[in-house]
């Protein structure tokens, strides 16, 4: 399973340097997309695990500012994104280690970053439609 996260990380990385090759921000870019892309992911596994009950996990629910968009924009950050973010910034950036990713997988599987986060979307989005017309 390791191998096929380092694969989707090397064809992002890679991806995003080929089309846009003077951009310096690629770094902070990629992560942000894939941390999202993650987080949507696991957002949509633990709906569906929710609406068989299966396991209950209280949601944070967080109310600083008027109306309810930013404080659940923060509450998701906080948690499905932010456990991502520090996961892959660990296994990715930290000590430079993409570029041995980079180098132990110089020709990933074309479109295989844009597949999983097209199916990702996806999925999330039947969930969300699916899960509101069910409950």
């Amino acid at each position: 399973m390791r191998n096929v996260y380092y694969l989707i990380w090397a064809d992002s990385i890679l991806s995003f340097k080929k089309y846009h090759p003077k951009r310096r921000d690629w770094k902070i870019t990629v992560f942000l997309y894939n941390t999202w892309i993650n987080a949507l992911g696991f957002w949509t596994i633990l709906l569906w695990v929710k609406y068989f009950d299966v396991l209950n996990i209280p949601q944070f629910q967080i109310d600083i500012f008027p109306g309810t968009l930013i404080d659940s924009f923060i509450a998701f950050t906080m948690e499905f994104a932010l456990p991502f973010a520090i996961l892959n910034y660990f296994l990715i950036f930290h000590k430079n280690r993409y570029k041995v990713i980079v180098q132990k997988y110089p020709s990933p599987p074309e479109k295989l970053a844009f597949i999983y986060s097209a199916s990702v979307a996806l999925a999330a989005f039947i969930s969300a439609v699916l899960y509101g017309v069910l409950t």
